[in-house]
């Protein structure tokens, strides 16, 4: 009977080969999972032990002692197993969603950094006319003002990036400098898809949230057209003295605020899909810890001590 190929993870259908190289290094290189999975495999080892030196014999006298005690020791590695499970599904699904934020604050960080040539202009503009007589100086302090409140964005977005990717690097067992190495040049978060929920689909909040998150995108988008094409005529009609340079300032505040919400509503867009793919799949957390104690050595007398990782 042919074997059914292995389905893989859900972390790899987001089809981005840094957030897969990363998730497989933090599962690898975790020591409490390394500690648990030692802890599994030495509990396995001495139930086999125990077993051994009990033999058939004593098995035949005490059948219900016997059965009782399998109980146990079945229940009890079942609770061990899980604990390895359980911090393997966590895991992956951290660093998958500080890799999201890391993404969706380089494209924040790349928003800001683009505002200070535009601000720039706008506060020489506004210096040119003031020295023609044609505005008064509140033109220039406004658009100095743009200029600050949008340095002090900046850095408080740059200030939260070394955050999190820091917290990601202790995640996946390296420093912050070879994680940043590792995802190469900023990029922009990933384009999740459109998994809204079919006709006649069981009721689940977090699809019907991302069916709500994917039609504020497509209003997200049809706005910033329009708010840059109000940028467009708002900054015309400034350079030309037919406008008011507060007309400018809102204009501007305005399409970075939708430009802002948009890379937020993908960035949430692609953590509720991440987590739902999470929970749906869960079963690659189990592979590889099933008993298996065939040829380990097994000493007479020997006491093992079963690793504790709590």
């Amino acid at each position: 009977m042919p074997v059914a190929p292995v389905a893989p993870e859900w972390w790899r259908q987001a089809g981005d080969p840094v957030l897969a190289r990363l998730v497989q290094q933090g599962l690898g290189s975790s020591e409490e999972i390394a500690c648990r999975i030692s802890g599994l495999r030495q509990f396995d080892l001495r139930v086999a032990q125990e077993e051994k030196r009990i033999g058939t014999k004593f098995n035949r006298l005490f059948r219900a002692d016997q059965k009782i005690a399998a109980d146990a020791r079945a229940r009890a590695r079942e609770a061990r197993e899980q604990r390895v499970v359980a911090r393997r599904i966590d895991l992956a699904r951290q660093i998958a969603l500080d890799y999201v934020e890391v993404r969706r604050l380089q494209e924040e960080i790349a928003l800001r950094s683009g505002l200070h040539d535009q601000y720039k202009d706008n506060a020489e503009v506004a210096q040119f006319r003031r020295e023609a007589g044609l505005v008064s100086a509140i033109d220039g302090a406004l658009a100095q003002s743009q200029d600050e409140a949008a340095q002090g964005e900046l850095g408080f977005a740059q200030a939260r990036l070394g955050e999190v990717v820091s917290r990601l690097a202790r995640l996946v067992g390296d420093t912050p400098e070879a994680v940043v190495g590792k995802m190469g040049p900023p990029g922009p978060v990933l384009t999740p898809p459109n998994d809204t929920p079919s006709a006649g689909a069981p009721e689940n909040a977090r699809r019907t949230a991302l069916a709500d998150d994917i039609a504020r995108e497509a209003r997200l988008v049809r706005a910033l057209e329009q708010a840059r094409r109000t940028v467009r005529d708002a900054r015309g009609a400034y350079r030309q003295g037919a406008g008011e340079f507060t007309t400018l300032y809102v204009a501007e505040a305005a399409v970075t605020a939708v430009n802002l919400a948009l890379v937020n509503v993908r960035a949430n867009r692609m953590t509720a899909t991440l987590e739902l793919w999470s929970e749906q799949d869960t079963t690659w957390a189990n592979r590889g810890l099933e008993p298996a104690v065939a040829g380990l050595p097994m000493t007479a007398g020997t006491t093992l001590e079963i690793a504790d990782c709590d």
